[in-house]
């Protein structure tokens, strides 16, 4: 096995550990869709479910990943980069070096003495580790920066981050680009720049972490004028021209400007995605009302789901409401801030629509209660709901084609 593989299969390993979904083995088409959006969201950088599946060894492909997937995945686990994450690894001997065949002759004798000899290592390790938590200075600083600014309006957009933590005595600084901890990416202390490119407009609450502390924290806007229709891919988005998916009284494409082979049934299925992000449409989410009809209008052999989330984007976290056809909902997930409900786990048939018209999608919170219907039927009803502070935006993404018609977010009175 090259050195190189062993690394990117320790990568896949802490994926999976962090996401917490099982074996791999086990994963499924959405899972890899899912860990697809995922990575987007706390990266801002788009590996696709397709070239997801190679990595994961679910499609035969011989050519290995390039070194701009390498590095989105490791951000995705808290790295800078990907060298970043190989330095960071202990180098441990890979399964077909001749050391391997070395140890095979080594004494019982032998093996117990450096079993002994291992435990006093680790021993006085751990004690003098201790000792140095024990009398470790705490955390002080003075004259910090933190700051930021956009380079243009829209998308995509590189946010500049301007930062001073060098009168310091932390041992590690972070620039953390939202609520989510897991999109902490390790900075130079002696360094005052930092820069991010964002392909998507959202919201998000930027932190400077020294060590495990968070010290200074601002808000990063990016918006958009209008909705904006998005093909996803790998790295950079497809941004359609306005007249193509703007048609007065609704948004959306259809699966002929998709230019998709029905005879193609190899095909790996694209996401089209409608957001708008934008000052005017922020509305406390403890206190709210959405309506909208939305409509998968995708029919191909390789699409039997017509998989559809509605996204709302919050200052302190997502709800998402997912769609499929009824065969599906085992496949889904909901979620509402820091509440998850799997498919696999939780009765989601009430997720299940019929896309032969559109579906009539309406969501609510008003004292500590959160309501989504479907076709005016309640699909999923939630008390001591504390919100995902204010809503600033909204994302519609269609495995394929969709549209959608008659959009109303408004606060309850």
């Amino acid at each position: 096995m090259p050195e190189n593989q062993y690394y990117i299969d320790k990568c896949k390993e802490l994926i999976e550990v962090k996401l917490g979904w099982g074996n791999s083995a086990d994963w499924q088409s959405q899972d890899f869709e899912n860990l697809s959006d995922q990575i987007f969201i706390e990266t801002k950088t788009i590996i696709s479910a397709s070239t997801l599946k190679r990595i994961w060894g679910k499609v035969q492909y011989k050519s290995k990943p390039n070194l701009g997937t390498l590095d989105t995945l490791a951000r995705f686990i808290s790295h800078q980069n990907w060298r970043d994450f190989v330095k960071s690894c202990s180098k441990e001997a890979i399964s077909d070096s001749p050391s391997v065949s070395l140890k095979s002759t080594v004494t019982k004798s032998a093996s117990k003495y450096y079993r002994l000899l291992l435990i006093l290592v680790l021993t006085v390790f751990l004690v003098g580790f201790f000792l140095q938590m024990k009398t470790s200075n705490p955390l002080q600083f003075n004259n910090l920066k933190f700051e930021s600014r956009t380079v243009t309006v829209g998308v995509p957009n590189t946010v500049i981050f301007n930062y001073d933590a060098s009168k310091s005595n932390a041992d590690s600084v972070f620039i953390q680009q939202n609520w989510d901890e897991t999109r902490r990416v390790r900075v130079d202390k002696f360094h005052h720049e930092h820069a991010s490119v964002y392909y998507l407009p959202g919201y998000y609450r930027a932190k400077l972490v020294l060590n495990d502390s968070i010290v200074k924290e601002h808000d990063v806007f990016i918006e958009s004028e209008d909705w904006l229709g998005v093909l996803s891919r790998d790295s950079i988005p497809f941004y359609f021209p306005k007249e193509i998916y703007n048609h007065g009284d609704w948004y959306g494409i259809s699966q002929k400007e998709l230019n998709q082979d029905l005879n193609d049934y190899n095909i790996e299925i694209p996401s089209f995605i409608l957001t708008h992000v934008n000052q005017s449409l922020i509305v406390d989410s403890r206190s709210f009302s959405l309506s909208l009809n939305v409509q998968n209008t995708f029919e191909h052999p390789a699409s039997p789901c017509r998989r559809t989330d509605l996204i709302l984007l919050g200052t302190v976290g997502a709800i998402i409401i997912p769609l499929s056809k009824p065969g599906c909902v085992g496949e889904t997930k909901l979620r509402i801030g820091d509440l998850f409900m799997d498919g696999k786990y939780h009765d989601m048939s009430a997720f299940g629509v019929d896309y032969s018209s559109p579906v009539k999608l309406e969501c609510s919170a008003d004292s500590g209660i959160i309501e989504i219907k479907l076709n005016n039927e309640i699909a999923y009803e939630g008390r001591s709901y504390k919100g995902i502070g204010n809503i600033v935006g909204v994302r519609i993404k269609f495995q394929g084609a969709g549209r959608f018609d008659s959009f109303k977010l408004t606060k309850t009175s």
